[in-house]
């Protein structure tokens, strides 16, 4: 049977014969790109789970925990398990499973990565855990699965790094076409998501106004081909059924792929994800269940780590209060009126750094309330004549917001959040104070380990905001880990 002559005559045209071979050539590059990465992440596996097993090798023999742990890790992970074949089988397999070789963000490895090293430990130690079942068995257990965790989780962010820096550029960059009008552009270039150039490297841009054109699918696999491009990013809004139909088929028939960039990037600790109801694909860029559980297990750290802060602190309480007792009289504490989360106001707990009369004598000074308002809500340090000698110390040294352990205790705040401001404050947030109180604040923050008090408005409300927009539990943890050096350096503390 033979060709018609619009198949003939199609076929006929400049490059119009070579796109199946360069479809398949172009398979060839994505499957290449994809294996790449699998085979390196291995690779940076297998050298963290050595690393791993010398750490648990020197668990089981050095003096620093109880010998019922090493009893309890010897039935979890026998030595002769660990030197067989089946224990980085098992971790790979784990890793498998769970997707972790996959075409998956940051966020996601992490999360996916935690899951394997619970998998991996059940795995081999499942008989040990059945059959012998005690408590110091499970804390072996919980305490094994986070550093196979770690290690996994660093061995990602291993392999990622050497990925970009060895591999061969053809093979990491991703050649794009960029579909985007003259004001998307710009945005575009400058979207997280595609910004680094060792991923994403930008060959061109096609006017998304051409694909209403009459010869549309011609000129775009046109520009496809001059540029060498292997995915096609949209950023051009929502598109016609038609314009997205020649999009579809210029690439099919390319073998390029798709992607789209979203307006803004996720937030809300939500990250978009495909869903598809009734066969029609949906996406999924904010998810309130998903914040709700976050919320929860950050609800329970919060009453977890008050718990074990004002137990620990329970000393430096007793100091203190004898400090501030033998300068001046009056109470130990003092509770500022803050604005919480919703807007509901509370207390905000402190240990008390001035004089009993300081709020009047602020209110009655109109020059050192001025300056006090010009300095975003605090005056300059040595410039406040309210202060103690002992209230100085313990601002400088932050321990006037030990107390603040009991707000997070009650719910008025979080270990890690927004600092709370007073209801003058919210005027510099203008509009977006809504998406301030949305959370509650925190004794440390996003804000307090960038400077503290030498980070004044609107930088500070930029600051603040990105943390509310961008929440999610591991940016806590992150905050969490970088706040006891922000203390013991001071900086910005007064």
């Amino acid at each position: 049977m033979s060709a018609s002559p619009a198949l003939v005559v199609r076929l006929k045209q400049p490059g119009g014969a070579a796109d199946s071979s360069r479809a398949a050539w172009l398979g060839g590059r994505h499957l290449v790109r994809r294996v790449t990465r699998a085979v390196v992440l291995l690779a940076a596996d297998l050298l963290l789970l050595l690393a791993f097993s010398l750490l648990v090798q020197a668990m089981r023999t050095g003096p620093w925990f109880p010998p019922a742990f090493g009893e309890a890790l010897d039935r979890l992970l026998p030595h002769a398990t660990m030197v067989r074949p089946a224990f980085p089988l098992a971790i790979v397999f784990a890793l498998a499973m769970v997707g972790a070789y996959g075409a998956i963000d940051r966020h996601q490895a992490f999360g996916r990565r935690t899951l394997a090293a619970g998998l991996a430990v059940t795995l081999l130690a499942w008989t040990a855990l059945w059959d012998d079942f005690s408590l110091m068995m499970l804390d072996t257990y919980v305490l094994l699965t986070a550093m196979l965790a770690l290690c996994l989780i660093a061995a990602q962010r291993l392999g990622e790094s050497v990925r970009r820096v060895l591999a061969p550029r053809r093979l990491c960059a991703t050649r794009v076409l960029l579909v985007a009008g003259e004001h998307d552009m710009w945005r575009a270039r400058r979207h997280p998501a595609i910004s680094d150039p060792r991923v994403f490297s930008i060959r061109d841009v096609f006017d998304p106004a051409m694909l209403s054109q009459q010869d549309a699918l011609d000129a775009l696999c046109h520009a496809i081909r001059r540029c060498g491009a292997d995915t096609v990013v949209l950023c051009c809004g929502a598109l016609s059924d038609r314009a997205f139909g020649v999009v579809m088929d210029a690439t099919d028939s390319i073998g390029c792929g798709v992607v789209s960039l979203t307006r803004a990037p996720p937030r809300g600790g939500s990250h978009p994800r495909m869903i598809t109801p009734h066969g029609a694909p949906l996406m999924v860029l904010s998810s309130p269940a998903t914040r709700a559980f976050q919320m929860l297990v950050k609800r329970s750290v919060d009453i977890l780590g008050a718990l074990v802060g004002l137990a620990l602190t329970a000393p430096i309480f007793a100091l203190v209060a004898i400090g501030i007792r033998l300068e001046s009289r009056g109470p130990i504490f003092f509770g500022q009126r803050r604005v919480g989360a919703w807007g509901r106001p509370f207390r905000c707990l402190k240990f008390r750094t001035m004089r009993v009369d300081a709020e009047q004598m602020l209110r009655n000074d109109p020059a050192l309330y001025a300056k006090y308002v010009q300095h975003n809500y605090k005056l300059p340090e040595g410039e406040d004549p309210r202060v103690t000698r002992m209230g100085a110390f313990l601002r400088r040294s932050s321990l006037d917001e030990l107390p603040q352990f009991w707000n997070a205790l009650r719910g008025d705040m979080s270990l890690i959040g927004p600092r709370p401001v007073v209801p003058n404050e919210l005027d510099e947030y203008g509009e977006k104070c809504r998406v301030l109180l949305s959370v509650k604040p925190g004794m440390s923050g996003a804000w307090a380990i960038s400077g503290r008090s030498r980070v004044g408005y609107p930088q500070r409300a930029s600051i603040e905001l990105q943390y509310v927009q961008r929440w999610w539990l591991w940016s806590d943890a992150s905050i969490l880990w970088r706040t006891l050096p922000a203390v013991i350096t001071r900086r910005g503390a007064h």
